[in-house]
């Protein structure tokens, strides 16, 4: 069998799978490169020629972007926002629209084997609605979902996607066309780490533990500040552990900008002109730009709770508003505040650190050796003071920043 890689350069392959799923012939395959992020490879003997890979690769075309019309902060008021990211607008929206009748995709950690795998999947009840709230800080496989919401459009149902941008983008691909009962949602992304790394760094706790169960990129009960929760499960018995951002070297080079995909870093999509009807994320520095909204009588804004930004860029994102968001509390705001520390508004993530080395270190020696690159790079104290503070009462978080 003659294979080949089908992408140009790493950089203008954002992994999404849609080039897979369009094939006719099933000669694409998905498989990881040497850091674990999924590129796609052709199998010639299979291949038939007819472009219908590159016609449908976001980064070979160029989608419809639009500008954002409306933009405000906002906190949902009918679902318990510490269960959601930021303000819990997504979680809001998605209620109100599965209880229309309407099916909800998004991405969702869902165990294959015996691997915590993060994929989209769908949620046409509230139960399963639960899995895809929350953010997940890793790549979600998408190719197996194309074909699933293309077959629900078919079947006239109203389908709300949520994504990271490529993601919204490759969908509206391998449609090919509009869909007047597709709704779509993406997030202000800084970039995304492999499926790969983020099971290495479960089996890495899992030695000094047992066995992941579940897992939380951000819980809110220690506070708005990035603390993960593992939960575990050992001889019958169930507990937690936490893991404040500057302990563990997975958490702390997502958020330093790392260990993106190559393509994140040249993201197309980090811009003001948006390709979904809305788009949500963490309202940061609300405090500065609305500095009246605390003094006002609306307890529901709570930055220790979290709180959101919302761009609505399509009449269709004017529709999701009207009609799926009475559980939703709005403060009309501005693309300039809002954009002011959301970076992605504006350009792609730049690493802060050394990122050729941190991923030949985990290339060359796993993810033990991705560890101790950490470790020596920051510090034992700076480790240690991390896991300190997020024993830290949260109360006792919001009196220090009331001081």
């Amino acid at each position: 069998m003659k294979t080949s890689n089908l992408v140009k350069s790493e950089y203008s392959c954002c992994g999404c799978g849609a080039c897979k799923a369009v094939c006719p012939k099933n000669a694409i395959t998905i498989k990881a490169n040497e850091f674990g992020f999924d590129y796609p490879v052709i199998d010639e003997t299979k291949c038939i020629d007819c472009k219908k890979c590159l016609n449908v690769c976001v980064f070979e075309n160029n989608p419809l972007l639009n500008k954002p019309e409306s933009c405000y902060a906002g906190v949902s008021t009918n679902t318990d926002i510490m269960k959601s990211a930021s303000g819990g607008i997504f979680a809001g929206i998605a209620t109100e629209f599965i209880n229309d009748g309407g099916v909800v995709v998004g991405a969702a950690l869902i165990f294959d084997g015996d691997k915590l795998n993060p994929c989209h999947f769908t949620a046409d009840n509230l139960n399963d609605l639960k899995k895809l709230l929350g953010s997940k800080y890793v790549q979600s496989k998408t190719d197996e979902i194309f074909p699933k919401v293309k077959s629900l459009l078919e079947e006239k149902k109203n389908v709300l996607f949520s994504g990271t941008p490529c993601q919204t983008a490759a969908l509206k691909s391998y449609l090919a066309r509009d869909y007047d009962n597709l709704y779509t949602i993406d997030l202000i992304c800084h970039g995304v780490p492999s499926r790969q790394m983020f099971h290495d760094f479960l089996d890495y706790i899992s030695k000094e533990n047992s066995k992941v169960t579940d897992f939380v990129f951000r819980d809110k009960t220690k506070g708005i500040t990035f603390v993960s929760k593992a939960c575990f499960s050992s001889k019958g018995k169930k507990y937690d552990k936490y893991f404040q951002y500057g302990e563990n070297a997975y958490y702390h080079n997502f958020l330093k900008g790392n260990i993106y995909r190559d393509c994140c870093y040249e993201c197309p999509f980090a811009r003001a002109d948006r390709v979904s009807d809305l788009t949500i994320g963490d309202f940061w520095g609300i405090e500065k730009q609305h500095p009246k909204l605390f003094d006002s009588a609306r307890p529901e804004f709570d930055t220790e709770k979290g709180i959101s930004c919302l761009l609505q860029n399509t009449e269709k994102g004017k529709f999701l508003l009207e009609n799926y968001g009475q559980g939703l509390s709005l403060f009309t705001s501005s693309f300039d505040k809002i954009s002011k520390e959301n970076q992605q508004l504006s350009s792609p993530s730049v690493p802060k650190g050394n990122r050729e080395q941190i991923m030949n270190a985990y290339k060359n020696g796993g993810y033990e050796e991705f560890h101790r690159y950490f470790v020596n790079s920051v510090g034992k104290k700076q480790i240690i003071k991390s896991k300190i503070k997020k024993h830290i009462p949260l109360s006792v978080k919001k009196l220090i920043k009331s001081l």
